[in-house]
């Protein structure tokens, strides 16, 4: 009732034209009418194009109508803006980082600089979910190239000075994807009574990684910590696979792309499921995700890991939509897919007893959401006998290394065999007919070779919880139709208190509504208690003062419940109505 109404009210006073020269700061605080978020939505990507308003000061503008009435028509338009906001931010802090060895800058990388690469992915999401091209063009147009050369480009032509002297592939060998299963699935089997499951999601790169194990730690009882390994090169899924399993050598096979386990294939999840069985002493198995997924949890489950110490779950979402031409521009929905499937095979695994998962990628990838143009490909007239071309490599015998190119060979890489790799250096491509463009991988960029590593655990005693809201309440007594009321966040929002949701209303002690309703998310991070206050005026309605004079009514705060449409009482506080008779009246 309340949008027919008011947009229909916005239509006879002609609110558009009246709000043209209102200040963003002074439209921000509307709760009434629908075109003030338009105002406001324009307003922000107007300074943020010319730089003419700070990041705090345009994130709080944004939090500041997460509580009004429109919010969740506007939500992925609001939330699409904040990614924006906060990439331009770091891109200015990092684009220009240099480096001055392999592993400060997969150290740089790891710990701070690939919130980028997280950030571009959640902000074209968002861009997309909101289907509001016309728009969100203009910020569009300056995200993407700012992506592409402040950061893509800039970070790893900086990173490719560092390749371009390498030996060997690669120097931090304690972290090499090669040692994956000696230094993490070993030591994991020694445990008394410990399944271990491992789970490979194809092209799962590092950001992704961050973000399913903050996921899992907002998730009670789940314990989730992230680490890297650094995967073979060239970084693709084959070599990647192979890689995970236990070996004594890993080689290129002649004239194809194909790789070998001490001379064993590795294609597909059956072949796996033999080298797993060859190389290790302990009762093990490969199988789909799918396949697992569809094994009965209450009976079928808990046999098949009652037989099992050692268990790979292979899932192939983001690599089958990106390397597909007609689908990669679909690549980042992939993701988002992916992080939430494997949320679900994680609680499988527990459900079924299952007691350590580790979970990391065969590679990463890069991706640019525009068409890429000419100077973004590389001509590499490499001479040799070439057994694959690739995006981003090329595999064969006496590879000749190019000025666009680094030549690599099998003792480089740490690979039997003779093979020679030719990469593209930084972010360049080669010219493959019918290949998509948009999403590679392969190369020796950071966000190819840096994948994660995940070890989650299920403990009996809860590891999280929300934060607690509290007022200060200076008094217990109603006197005018306004009653201001100030909320506090206890703790700051980290590791093992998380955000809390609330709706707020004054209610008669029959239920009725005396009041407007305030929502809010109380998500602070900031240490210092009244930076978390958040204030809200309530508006009585006209029954409160007529009906309820001299009565007692409650300050009624909800919490959802998780899963459903419903609210349920989180605290409750009384106040006396005492409003006097005068306040019924006009002004005469």
């Amino acid at each position: 009732s309340f949008d027919v109404i008011s947009e229909k009210i916005a239509d006879d006073i002609d609110v558009e034209s009246k709000i043209q020269d209102v200040s963003l700061e002074q439209i921000v605080t509307d709760d009434l009418f629908k075109v003030s978020n338009f105002k406001v939505i324009q307003d922000l990507i107007a300074q943020l194009l010319t730089e003419s308003i700070s990041t705090d000061n345009a994130l709080k503008l944004i939090k500041e109508r997460e509580n009004k009435f429109w919010y969740s028509k506007f939500e992925y338009l609001y939330t699409c803006l904040e990614y924006g906001i906060e990439f331009l931010a770091l891109v200015k802090n990092y684009q220009n980082i240099t480096f001055t060895s392999f592993e400060e800058g997969v150290k740089q990388y790891t710990e701070t600089d690939y919130q980028v690469d997280y950030l571009y992915r959640k902000f074209i999401w968002s861009y997309r979910k909101a289907s509001q091209a016309s728009a969100l063009s203009a910020l569009v147009e300056k995200i993407e190239k700012s992506y592409s050369n402040d950061w893509l480009l800039n970070y790893n032509n900086n990173w490719q000075s560092i390749v371009n002297d390498l030996d060997t592939w690669n120097s931090d060998r304690l972290k090499a994807q090669s040692s994956f299963y000696n230094l993490q699935v070993a030591p994991a089997l020694l445990k008394k009574n410990q399944r271990v499951f491992v789970i490979v999601s194809d092209a799962f790169r590092y950001e992704n990684g961050v973000e399913l194990s903050q996921r899992l730690i907002q998730e009670n009882k789940y314990q989730a910590s992230m680490d890297y390994m650094i995967s073979s090169l060239p970084s693709y899924t084959q070599l990647g696979m192979a890689s995970l399993l236990p070996h004594k050598n890993i080689q290129i096979q002649e004239n194809s792309d194909a790789v070998l386990v001490d001379e064993l294939s590795t294609a597909g999840t059956s072949l796996r499921a033999k080298i797993l069985a060859q190389n290790t002493e302990v009762r093990t198995t490969a199988i789909t995700a799918k396949d697992f997924m569809n094994i009965s949890p209450a009976k079928d489950g808990k046999e098949f890991t009652k037989n099992h110490d050692l268990i790979y779950i292979y899932h192939n979402q983001i690599d089958k939509v990106g390397d597909d031409k007609t689908t990669e521009d679909k690549v980042f929905d992939a993701v988002e897919a992916e992080i939430n499937y494997l949320i679900d095979v994680i609680k499988r695994v527990f459900n079924i007893n299952g007691s350590k998962i580790l979970l990391t990628s065969d590679h990463g990838f890069i991706y640019q959401d525009h068409p890429l143009e000419d100077s973004d490909f590389s001509e590499s007239n490499h001479e040799g006998e070439v057994w694959k071309t690739n995006r981003r490599f090329v595999i064969g015998q006496d590879l000749q290394e190019t000025s666009s190119t680094k030549a690599f060979t099998s003792e480089q890489l740490r690979l039997k065999g003779g093979a020679n790799v030719l990469i593209p250096k930084s972010i360049n491509r080669l010219r493959v007919k019918g290949a998509g463009s948009r999403f590679v991988h392969g190369g020796s960029s950071l966000q190819e070779v840096i994948v994660p590593l995940i070890s989650i655990s299920k403990k009996r005693k809860d590891t999280v919880s929300q934060v607690s809201i509290d007022i200060l309440k200076t008094t217990d007594r109603i006197t005018t139709n306004i009653l201001p009321v100030s909320f506090i966040q206890s703790e700051s929002v980290d590791q093992e208190f998380l955000p809390r949701k609330i709706r707020v209303a004054l209610h008669a002690e029959n239920g009725e509504l005396l009041s407007d309703q305030f929502s809010y998310t109380f998500d602070s991070e900031e240490e210092n208690t009244r930076q978390r206050e958040v204030k809200h005026r309530f508006q009585l309605t006209s029954r409160a003062s007529s009906h309820y004079r001299n009565q007692r009514i409650k300050l009624i705060l909800e919490e959802p419940v998780e899963g459903t449409t419903k609210w349920k009482v989180y605290k409750e506080f009384f106040y006396t109505v005492m409003i006097s008779y005068s306040n019924d009246f006009d002004e005469f």
